[in-house]
């Protein structure tokens, strides 16, 4: 199982979904990604990264759901833009996106994580 994760481990608001993945790292091959354009050059199963906006551990896997202006942060904005880009060019049909609420306790973001990659 391979995730690729987004966040900035620099802001609070912006790193438990990286916080997350180092802490689960013998659970899956957790990849944290320091550039959007990852999404086009790694192969994965999901993408991790936190959501505004949701009070629970989420898998999204619409990409017509992706707003930019509506789901993610500022920073997710280039995620979200690389994304529909590979739609476009037919290199992606169908995308997981674990999402995690900003605010969320990490304990339990861990739990419902791990239920969702076994």
């Amino acid at each position: 199982m391979r995730v690729l994760v987004f966040g900035n481990p620099y802001l609070e608001y912006d790193s438990l979904a990286v916080n997350i993945a180092k802490e689960l790292e013998d659970s899956a091959d957790f990849v944290i990604c320091s550039s959007p354009e990852q999404i086009m050059e790694e192969k994965f199963d999901y993408i991790m990264d936190v959501v505004e906006g949701i009070d629970e551990v989420k898998v999204f896997d619409n990409l017509k759901l992706l707003n930019p202006h509506r789901m993610f942060s500022l920073h997710d904005f280039d995620v979200t833009f690389f994304l529909g880009l590979m739609e476009k060019l037919g290199k992606v049909d169908k995308v997981k996106i674990i999402g995690i609420p900003m605010e969320m306790d990490k304990n339990k973001a861990k739990e419902k994580i791990l239920e969702i990659i076994h």
